[in-house]
């Protein structure tokens, strides 16, 4: 009997380990590579780029003209006013083209009223983002694009996009990310419970991105700011359809052995997602969708490992990382079980969740009051466990592209 208990307790233990160690690792490797700054991109072999900008949209007619203005303030051009495919005179302008995918509302009107080129895509058994994005990055090729950049239809980007995503695949990058944010309300004074969600996403998207990069790993795609050379393109094709594309791409660029440049200076904004319950649907679809995608990927991944491809083992712990609430309830439990190696193994894993929050608070605008946030990170961790059952449903296969309520600011 003893000894059976003694069984179950080790079993636990290392259970416990092995589901955190894939967190604490992304999470020592975003740590270090912060500390060491961004980093500098290698120059590769310049090459002429002719970017488009690409806009998946399902439903986005509220917000379809503020992202198409802030594209064609950016440097795109306004519909109709391309240069001509061909023209050795006329420099290449790059055009924002906006695919309305299985809409019921104007989004296309909208679009192509606030300046865009619109693709209209009706295919109602085709209802994800990836089927959208293959016909924006067709239409683009055919106008004479060589390279693409996918900005969500709900987003705005800074001045300096175009110019910072060209500068990088003009000097070989294979692919690019720049900085991923949500805006918080400018109308009012934003709460502690939505400072935090501001801070772990950025902590995610700009922080892991931007600590893998300076280390030499492949910074990452998050679906959003993301661009990819036409040549990459043809070499890993898009062919992922699942709620998480994003990560989902990554992964098969990371395993044929291309690696995604970090663009720091500049940035794309989303709005956050105000209702409850729509925020409780989109995480859940999020975490979800990993958990599917990163149980498809170890295969391919520890393939390209066997190969020689050491970027893929930081890329299957990045798959299989824990949310960070959900890897503090890991550590907790670690802490409760009576095991001297597992305590040192918590205590370094709260250690690096501790330096992991005052980094990403730095990396903002306002570092006091994102870590006075951190308050309500006790009701955020456990809203975040009892939402487990409707991830693992979730996690059983890919879910639809929906649209998720939001507040956006007026243009």
């Amino acid at each position: 009997m003893v000894f059976e208990s003694i069984v179950l307790r080790e079993s636990l233990a290392a259970a416990i380990a092995l589901l955190a160690a894939p967190l604490v690792i992304d999470l020592a490797v975003g740590i270090a590579g912060n500390l060491r700054g961004p980093g500098k991109a290698g120059a590769g072999k310049r090459r002429e780029i002719r970017l488009a900008a690409v806009v998946p949209a399902h439903n986005e007619e509220p917000v379809i003209a503020r992202t198409v203005q802030s594209l064609l303030a950016a440097g795109c051009v306004a519909r109709g006013g391309e240069a001509a495919r061909g023209s050795a005179a006329a420099a290449w302008q790059p055009p924002a083209i906006v695919v309305a995918h299985n809409c019921s509302d104007r989004t296309a009107d909208a679009a192509a009223r606030a300046g865009a080129r619109v693709v209209e895509l009706s295919q109602p058994e085709l209802r994800g983002k990836g089927a959208a994005l293959r016909a924006g990055f067709a239409a683009a090729r055919a106008a004479g694009a060589n390279a693409f950049l996918v900005v969500d239809a709900d987003s705005v980007v800074s001045g300096n996009l175009i110019a910072a995503t060209c500068a990088a695949l003009e000097n070989g990058a294979a692919a690019t990310q720049c900085r991923y944010e949500l805006e918080l309300p400018g109308d009012r004074r934003a709460s502690a419970r939505e400072r935090l969600r501001v801070l772990a996403f950025r902590a995610i998207n700009v922080l892991r991105a931007r600590g893998r990069a300076s280390l030499g790993f492949s910074a990452g795609v998050f679906g959003n700011g993301f661009s990819v050379a036409g040549e990459t393109l043809q070499s890993v094709p898009f062919a992922v359809d699942s709620i998480c594309e994003d990560l989902e791409y990554h992964v098969r660029l990371v395993a044929a052995g291309f690696r995604v440049q970090w663009v720091e200076a500049a940035h794309v904004y989303a709005p956050l997602a105000p209702v409850r319950s729509a925020q409780a649907s989109q995480e859940a679809r999020w975490e979800g969708g990993r958990f599917h995608v990163a149980a498809r990927a170890t295969g391919r991944l520890l393939a390209s490992m066997l190969r020689g491809n050491w970027r893929a083992f930081e890329m299957l712990a990045e798959a299989w990382s824990l949310p960070l609430s959900r890897g503090v309830l890991a550590l907790i439990l670690a802490a409760c079980l009576p095991m001297h190696w597992l305590h040192l193994f918590a205590l370094a894993g709260a250690a690096l969740v501790l330096a992991y929050v005052v980094e990403a608070a730095f990396l903002g605008p306002s570092p006091g009051r994102d870590l006075a946030a951190l308050a309500v990170a006790p009701a955020h961790i456990l809203w975040k466990l009892a939402l487990t059952p409707l991830v693992l449903r979730q996690s059983r296969g890919g879910a639809e592209w929906a649209r998720t309520q939001r507040e956006v600011q007026a243009p």
